[in-house]
């Protein structure tokens, strides 16, 4: 969204028509904001957080780590081990009972494996 993307923009706005709570997880606060940055780009990290402020925000809290924890071991068990923020962020919308909006292909191999209910765009 920060970069005028399309598909995003489109998802976006597609979100916004519906009731649904829209939620950030503090995962992905943290890995947007690390990556940007990193790259030194501290007015998109400042126009992120401006972004990041529409949006309930849902920690990593006991719950999600437990879920996380298993959603971890069923993806090492079948040779498919995901990052280790990527699985707190399916932790914490299957903890939650939430779907995961997302483009990272990553997450498709996730959701199939333990169920997690997931958008893509």
């Amino acid at each position: 969204m920060l970069r005028s993307d399309a598909a995003a923009l489109a998802k976006s706005a597609e979100l916004d028509g519906r009731p649904d709570i829209k939620i950030l997880s503090t995962p992905v606060l943290y890995e947007i904001t690390s990556g940007l940055l990193y790259t030194r780009s501290r007015s998109e990290a400042s126009a992120f957080r401006a972004l990041a402020s529409r949006f309930a925000i849902l920690p990593f809290d006991e719950a999600a780590a437990s879920k996380a924890a298993e959603i971890r071991t069923e993806l090492m068990r079948l040779g498919r081990a995901k990052s280790h923020v990527d699985v707190m962020i399916a932790g914490i919308a299957s903890a939650a009972g939430h779907s995961l909006v997302t483009r990272d292909r990553d997450f498709a191999e996730v959701a199939s494996t333990v169920g997690l209910v997931l958008e893509t765009y």
